[in-house]
């Protein structure tokens, strides 16, 4: 009997990987107006509205692009609801026979107007770079701030000089 009983622990065994069912996670962005470009960690990934999938939590960078409004870069935090943690996650990820949904909802709404660009001042990048080759191969402690100096779209016409006043006549 103690055969027998081993044997369907066995099967059983070998079947539970089959029977399981995956978490379906996924993120719903849009925007208001919709239509706008979406890069997730630099990566397009549709038109908004649009679904993506994802796999793994953490921070993520989502930027959207549309034309006559500004570009807009924002990072968003996934963070693991509780059945996903360690090793509740062996459970609802393996062994539960029904797949579970992990919806996360992201909404952004676009300003109209242009872009600007925003460029580090060369003294910021100098000052970031000294720092770096100073750390070592552990990596620097902290970095400075890049400090962002806008371009200019136009040039600024020059300043005319004052004219030389006349010399007093005796």
């Amino acid at each position: 009997m103690t055969r027998s009983l081993a044997s369907v622990v066995l099967a059983l065994a070998l079947l539970l990987p089959l029977v399981g069912c995956r978490t379906r996670r996924y993120l719903e962005i849009t925007t208001n107006p919709p239509g706008a470009e979406v890069r997730l960690d630099d990566e397009r990934v549709g038109i908004t509205p649009v679904k993506v999938p994802f796999e793994h939590f953490g921070v993520r960078r989502v930027t959207f692009y549309k034309p006559g409004y500004q570009t807009t870069s924002r990072r968003i935090k996934l963070r693991a609801p509780w059945y996903a943690r360690f090793p509740l996650d062996l459970v609802s990820e393996v062994l539960l026979p029904v797949g579970l949904r992990d919806r996360r909802k992201v909404h952004q709404e676009l300003v109209p107007g242009e872009s600007m660009v925003n460029l580090p001042s060369l003294r910021s990048v100098i000052e970031r770079a000294s720092v770096l080759r100073q750390a070592g191969p552990q990596g620097p402690r902290e970095l400075p701030a890049a400090e962002p100096s806008v371009v200019p779209s136009e040039p600024e016409p020059a300043a005319e000089p004052p004219a030389p006043e006349p010399a007093p006549q005796p």
